[in-house]
């Protein structure tokens, strides 16, 4: 998240249950879309429907996807790329390779991920084989060294009860607590918490006179302008803000316009 502050500071923070995302699907419409909907689906009656963010059409218009994303993949414990046969091959309205766009969303979030050394599991359906270094951009170059699952039609609950195995260790690592240093991706604005008056607050300082309920409140009011990694950005922001305010506008901070910001502000501090 964005936080003003005259000096930058690379954040600190507690991992414990995360709220949303452990598990990103990272899936391409045209390939595997069925499929993800489908595993998506069986993984949600496992872990529950806070454990699995899935598409991205869950950006709010007019946000930047490659923020929204990069906060997404930050959230979660494990990252599934979801690999039939046409993801590699499958090509935009011009006729080039979208593999090839570095705004491609599913390269997007592989590479963000694979930065910032987060667990990608490849995940094949309908014979799909796994990605080869050759055939892949520098930057995700990585996803052919990671071990492959496969998904079959006819042993598919099988087939995801061995997934779920394997997913099982990433989410309970995810939910322990321990400190953990975020660096922010190339291009991404570093992440710079501190009060209004600049003035770093503690990361063990809690919010004075912000209970469950408001934080509830001001992460609904924000999730309709960014979309529901508000509940997380909220919670975070909390454990490091000494008032109301210091929430209010920090949280303000992910919204892009500054009407839409004034808007949010004015119902955050009601």
């Amino acid at each position: 998240m964005y936080c003003p502050t005259s000096s930058p500071l690379t954040i600190q923070f507690t991992c414990r249950s995360v709220a949303l995302g452990a598990i990103f699907i990272s899936y391409r419409r045209s390939d595997t879309a069925g499929e993800s909907g489908r595993l998506s689906d069986d993984l949600i009656a496992r872990f529950g429907a806070a454990q699995v963010f899935m598409d991205v059409d869950a950006i709010q218009p007019g946000r930047d996807f490659r923020k929204a994303i990069y906060e997404n993949i930050g959230a979660s414990s494990v990252v599934l790329a979801m690999i039939g046969p046409d993801w590699e091959d499958a090509r935009g309205t011009t006729g080039t390779r979208r593999l090839d766009n570095e705004n491609d969303y599913v390269r997007l979030e592989i590479a963000t991920a694979l930065q910032r050394d987060i667990p990608v599991v490849p995940v094949l359906v309908r014979g799909a084989r796994p990605p080869k270094t050759d055939q892949l951009p520098e930057q995700i170059r990585d996803l052919a060294y990671r071990n492959s699952v496969e998904l079959t039609h006819a042993r598919w609950k099988s087939d995801v009860q061995v997934l779920i195995r394997a997913l099982a260790p990433y989410l309970e690592a995810g939910a322990e607590s321990h400190a953990e240093t975020v660096t922010p991706a190339k291009g991404v604005t570093e992440i710079r918490p501190a009060s209004d008056s600049g003035v770093v607050a503690p990361a063990s300082a809690p919010p004075h006179g912000v209970d469950g309920a408001v934080i509830e409140r001001i992460s609904h009011e924000l999730a309709f302008y960014i979309g529901p990694i508000a509940e997380l950005v909220v919670k975070r922001a909390a454990k490091r803000c000494a008032s109301l305010t210091d929430l209010c506008n920090v949280a303000a901070q992910e919204i892009e316009g500054s009407s839409e910001r004034a808007r949010f502000l004015a119902a955050c501090r009601r």
